[in-house]
């Protein structure tokens, strides 16, 4: 099983190649949400690594999280609903499709821009406020450039 540290250090590296992806190639909104997920995602395991566990579907982590169970590594209700969301950003950049569109039939493809990635941001940042306040992790923040954040509401996340 990864330590703690193994997944803190990846979500760093996730973190490096938003930026760099972000100052070095326009647009690939569809990559730089996804990897806003991959980031948090690691900061996730991470967390749950503090308690010895580790598990292989999104459901299951997605489920020890709920604030409203009674799991050891609960999340408070805000970055719980900033995980679920940008894990939904992530499937909708990946798979085309928007999970609130009931319609399976549906021949729409549920493209992504900036404004997602815009969202995506805020949440990573909420997760990772959260995650540096209880471990102490001392996150420099990174500097992203989006059009479609508001840069007053994030404080790790800073216009180049």
């Amino acid at each position: 099983m990864a330590s703690f540290e193994d997944h803190i250090s990846q979500a760093k590296r996730n973190l490096s190649f938003l930026e760099q992806v972000n100052e070095q190639l326009q647009g690939y909104y569809d990559w730089q949400v996804t990897t806003c997920f991959y980031a948090a995602l690691h900061f996730v395991n991470a967390h749950l690594a503090t308690q010895g566990l580790q598990y292989r579907k999104h459901k299951d982590v997605k489920d020890v999280l709920n604030p409203y169970t009674l799991s050891p590594v609960k999340l408070p209700e805000d970055e719980y609903s900033a995980y679920v969301a940008l894990q939904s950003l992530s499937r909708k950049a990946r798979y085309l499709v928007n999970e609130k569109d009931n319609n399976l039939g549906s021949d729409k493809a549920f493209l992504t821009y900036e404004k997602h990635f815009g969202k995506a941001l805020k949440h990573l940042n909420t997760l990772m406020c959260y995650f540096d306040s209880r471990y102490q992790l001392k996150l420099a923040g990174i500097t992203i450039d989006c059009s479609e954040l508001s840069y007053k509401e994030v404080s790790l996340i800073r216009k180049p």
